[in-house]
């Protein structure tokens, strides 16, 4: 009987070890294994070959069944992951945001549907700087591999009665356009790319392809060559976990790599004497077994740490201990036991399906009526939740005047003194929309109807860049364009609106590097400026002045949530939630270079300067007056507490420039 039919391959327990501990190392931060990702990949490769090779089997004994494959499944990966998912979620109700609570039971909702990559595709990207805020961020491969797990016997069942090779190359051919679709999500920046399944099904497939040759040819005899395949391989896969980075264009050709070597090593296993050293050995089996598990932990446990500020190289030692621990323990007290039992299938469905799903909703539904459970917290809490886990953006009033294409309703997006004969426009993007709260103030304290009507991410000019720099910006790009010709065809016909407000992140769309590359949204060096001042002429042209507010200081990334971080964290009630103002007059140089040429172009407008509100002489602050100003997980954008105190802070470190600017026009 052939060796890759009956025997259990324990090499194959050693690669997932080694693919693990690859996964782990990248997400400590160990900067020497930044590639460590590509552990994912080989996984998948494993997970194809796997499984066919189970089915395979199954399917010649005329034992498979679709229901007893699927019941295996569940109750193999089921209960350790709901474990961990209910531990993170109690992290998160001690120490964390509620906000942040809500999102991670819709998290856990959509893990449980085998959706966590879809829903984590529209969150953030996996190496974007805000994917460490998301404590389930690894469950997007889990949920791939289960609706991988859905696919895989259909096609199996449907292809059985194939003969000789026509299964092989027909399964080949699909390799061939799930591999040409990997290469064309990523080269036109497809949304998902990285996360969805059909950007991946290649690497399964890579699996199951080897699984169907051992299968057609069976492996009759060890020998050295076979040892050869399986050195290759592993020198692959630890290469290119050396030397990939965040910015290597993943999946597409460059997974090619990790599951070639993933491939070798699996073949290699079938025959190769070393592999009892290399990857056969008790301590690399048992992590192998214990990689699922393992997997799981991981990063709830870095998250943690990383939460609980704790970075180091030391600390994240720590953080893998633990999770190894934790991963022995969960091995021998759920997911052995539990794979064992032997429940009827409708009741595994019911148990780990059904219940949990209903769990989450009643969860969610729970979260949303209570404001994220915020009613069960002290009242330090929910103040801090009322200034900073709330903004502007949230409101109701956001879902008609927030970055709406074309022009917002007047009726419904006014500020100031609706009544008032003197009318105004406000214009810009998101650092516009997050002061209208400073906006309605100004507008009742000197009695200027104010119509709103920013744009995401869009600079207040009429003609902005036609192609976005970043090709998964283009379609941004065009509705910017779109949405800022039609705002400024529509005020230069107002004839009653004698002011244009223009609040945006100036610097954003400066360009410095001058290389002739287009900056993100696509904007070339000068090219704002120049833009900027062909808005004026015409705004002025028409009887309109124009009126800058400068922007508000961004958070060092050290300070992002300290006020908050007082309330949440252990350890962390004395922290200063300030910093040298020197680094924020260091950033605002760029925007008053915009700022400042406007107004020696156009001598008629003028600079409201909200930069410098929440400043000293020698600090810039978090906080005014124990209110914080900035949204919870945002260095930019004030929370609804701190736009309601913003106005205030400026009048009092300008007063009467208000008075001075407005009494011009």
């Amino acid at each position: 009987m052939s060796l890759t039919r009956s025997t259990y391959l324990p090499g194959v327990d050693g690669l997932r070890a080694l693919a693990v501990l690859l996964v782990v190392l990248c997400h400590a931060k160990f900067s020497w294994m930044a590639g460590g990702y590509i552990g994912v990949d080989v996984f998948f490769v494993i997970s194809g070959y796997v499984v066919c090779r189970s089915i395979l089997n199954d399917q010649d004994a005329q034992r498979f069944r679709l229901r007893d494959f699927y019941t295996r499944r569940l109750k193999r990966l089921a209960p350790s992951l709901y474990l961990v998912m209910a531990a993170t979620l109690a992290f998160g109700l001690l120490f964390s945001f509620p906000d942040n609570n809500l999102a991670l039971i819709k998290n856990i909702g959509f893990v449980a549907l085998f959706y966590s990559n879809v829903y984590l595709a529209k969150q953030t990207g996996y190496f974007d700087l805000q994917a460490d805020k998301q404590p389930l961020l690894h469950t997007w491969s889990l949920s791939v591999e289960e609706q991988f797990y859905l696919i895989v016997p259909l096609l199996l069942i449907a292809t059985r009665k194939l003969r000789g090779t026509a299964r092989l190359a027909l399964f080949g051919v699909v390799w061939v356009i799930a591999m040409a679709y990997s290469w064309y999500s990523v080269t036109h920046a497809l949304n998902g790319a990285y996360f969805y399944l059909q950007g991946r099904v290649f690497e399964f497939l890579c699996g199951i392809l080897l699984a169907l040759l051992f299968h057609r040819f069976p492996l009759r005899a060890r020998g050295y060559a076979w040892d050869g395949l399986l050195l290759a391989g592993l020198a692959i896969i630890v290469w290119c976990g050396l030397r990939y980075t965040a910015q290597t264009a993943m999946p597409g050709l460059a997974a090619l790599w990790p599951c070639l070597g993933a491939m070798l090593v699996i073949a290699g296993v079938q025959g190769a004497h070393v592999s009892q050293h290399l990857l056969a050995n008790r301590g690399s089996v048992f992590l192998g077994q214990i990689s699922y598990v393992l997997y799981l932990w991981h990063w709830p446990v870095i998250y943690a740490f990383i939460w609980l500020g704790l970075k180091s190289a030391p600390s994240m030692t720590v953080a893998i201990g633990i999770s190894l621990v934790l991963s022995v323990i969960t091995h021998y007290a759920v997911e052995n036991p539990l794979r064992r039992i032997t429940w009827l299938p409708k009741k595994t469905l019911l148990l780990l399906f059904v219940v949990p799903v209903l769990a989450c909703v009643a969860l969610l539904l729970t979260g949303k009526q209570s404001n994220g459970f915020i009613g069960f917290y002290p009242d330090r809490y929910q103040k801090d939740f009322r200034d900073t886990g709330n903004t502007v953006f949230q409101e109701p009033r956001a879902k008609t005047c927030w970055s709406k294409d074309g022009v917002t309703p007047a009726d419904q997006c006014t500020l100031g003194d609706a009544a008032a004969s003197r009318k105004a426009v406000y214009l810009g993007d998101s650092h516009a929309y997050h002061l209208i709260d400073f906006m309605d103030r100004l507008g009742k304290d000197h009695h200027i109807a104010i119509h709103d009507m920013a744009f995401t991410m869009c600079a207040p000019i009429e003609n902005s860049p036609e192609r976005a720099g970043d090709p998964g910006f283009q379609r941004h790009a065009e509705e910017c364009r779109r949405h800022s010709q039609q705002v400024m065809a529509h005020v230069l016909a107002q004839q009653d609106v004698s002011i244009v407000f223009m609040s945006a992140v100036w610097d954003l769309y400066a360009n410095p590097v001058n290389d002739g590359k287009p900056s993100l949204h696509g904007f070339l060096p000068q090219q704002i400026n120049t833009e900027l001042a062909a808005t004026i002429t015409k705004l002025e042209a028409a009887g309109k002045r124009v009126i800058f507010l400068d922007e508000i200081p961004g958070l060092p990334a050290a300070l992002e949530d300290c006020v908050s971080n007082r309330v949440y964290l252990p350890g962390h009630g004395n922290d200063r939630c300030s910093y040298p103002r020197a680094e924020a007059d260091a950033r605002y140089q760029g925007i008053d270079a915009i700022l400042s040429d406007m107004r020696t172009r156009f001598p008629r407008t003028a600079t409201i300067r909200t930069f410098d509100a929440a400043c000293d002489a020698t600090q810039c602050h978090a906080e005014l007056d124990g209110t914080g100003l900035y949204a919870h997980n945002d260095r930019g954008h004030l929370g609804k507490g701190g736009g309601l105190v913003y106005y205030q802070a400026y009048q009092q470190r300008h007063p009467g420039e208000l008075d001075e600017i407005l009494r011009q026009d």
